[in-house]
């Protein structure tokens, strides 16, 4: 598992996904989580919106996130 760290005081996790490059663009972002979801503090969440704050964590496609 890839682990990353990124710094921020509050991003919504579509934009995370975007700021990173896992995805090319936030519309795909946001498809992505509404239809597999990503682990965020370790429960599934379905929303692109949700926002997180530091010490937060996403995982997505065997890739850890922590904000900082």
């Amino acid at each position: 598992m890839e682990k990353i760290e990124f710094e921020a005081d509050v991003i919504a996790a579509k934009d995370l996904l975007k700021a990173i490059n896992i995805v090319p663009s936030g519309g795909i972002a946001k498809h992505i989580i509404k239809e597999e979801g990503v682990l965020i503090n370790g429960e599934i969440s379905y929303l692109p919106g949700k926002k997180l704050y530091k010490n937060d964590t996403l995982e997505f496609d065997d890739i850890l996130i922590t904000i900082i």
